[in-house]
């Protein structure tokens, strides 16, 4: 594995991230849920489209974020996910490429548009996000570049990819691969409400294939219905490293015996938190690949998700690199 082309491979879907700033009474006009996390049909996604004005466009999804992320430190990786034949599958192939990112997408048979999940953002910071799930739908095995997994020493699971059985056969496949060519294995859970949904499927490939995890605190309370403490000790029991965010209250990270509480970073005027969890793991997974002791993960991760939230969108203003310092 000395010789990797790529440290890291990111598998998730493929989404472009549509963000707009929107007043609360907007919001309601719209009869979006505020904070809500929602799915959204096409008719529905152009009827937010043609609300919104003065939106920012760019390539999204968990694991597209996280990957942009890591390279900003520096960081050589790949992504894996399915777009459409479409103008917006051409602006995320354009713009993860042009982050740092290596991406090549395999459109075969795809019907159906480029995924899109539209952000809007109240003055208190917080997001309300309606996604169209689309053509990331129909990742599968046939979208797997085998040499990416083989030739990284990470790969990198977005757990909403549960919610697609033939993209859960394709993580399956990518893990066994993985295993077989030393490389580890890295998931997030992505979303309470996913794991809710697929907790069984997710504990099986945690306990079968799973090195590295990446949660936040009603994430990985929902996995094992229990409390945090409980929880902690099961995800464990069963993982050799991983992270646990806490908001506010900062973050725990363990490998093996080892365990600390990382404080969060304090700032006072968050703009937008969409993607801070993503970003996080970017740092925690660069100071990892890096042989930073397991603190020192935690404590990048909190810094660069401390920066990502005051602005609008989940991608670096300035090079990560800053925070090496």
């Amino acid at each position: 594995m000395i010789n990797s082309k790529y440290q890291v491979c990111f598998i998730g879907n493929a989404i472009v991230d549509i963000i707009s700033k929107i007043t609360d009474e907007k919001l309601d006009e719209l009869k979006i849920p505020k904070g809500s996390m929602q799915l959204v049909d096409e008719k529905s996604s152009n009827k937010i489209l043609n609300y919104i004005k003065n939106q920012t466009i760019i390539s999204g999804g968990s694991a597209a974020n996280t990957a942009v992320g890591f390279s900003s430190f520096g960081g050589s990786c790949s992504f894996m996910g399915q777009t459409g034949d479409d103008d917006f599958g051409i602006l995320f192939s354009k713009d993860l490429n042009s982050s740092g990112v290596f991406y090549e997408n395999k459109i075969a048979q795809v019907s159906g548009k480029t995924s899109k999940s539209i952000v809007l953002v109240t003055p208190d910071a917080e997001r309300s996000m309606n996604t169209y799930l689309g053509a990331s739908t129909q990742f599968n095995i046939d979208c797997i570049n085998e040499d990416l997994i083989i030739n990284s020493k990470i790969i990198y699971i977005e757990g909403y990819l549960f919610d697609q059985s033939d993209a859960k056969k394709a993580i399956y496949h990518c893990c066994k691969l993985a295993k077989a060519n030393n490389c580890r294995i890295a998931l997030s859970l992505s979303d309470s409400f996913c794991v809710d949904r697929h907790r069984e499927g997710l504990c099986d490939l945690i306990n079968k294939y799973v090195d590295i995890i990446f949660a936040n605190e009603t994430e990985i309370q929902s996995l094992y219905q229990s409390n945090l403490q409980e929880s902690l000790k099961k995800i464990r029991e069963v993982v050799e490293i991983g992270a646990i965010t806490l908001g506010s209250k900062g973050s725990i990270v363990f490998q093996n015996q080892v365990k600390n509480l990382v404080p969060a970073i304090i700032v006072n005027d968050p703009v937008d938190t969409t993607g801070a969890g993503d970003i996080f793991a970017s740092g925690f997974l660069f100071g990892l690949i890096n042989k930073y002791s397991i603190e020192d993960c935690g404590k990048l991760g909190s810094k660069v998700a401390s920066d990502i939230i005051k602005y609008i969108g989940a991608r670096p203003k300035i090079s990560f690199k800053t925070f090496l310092n």
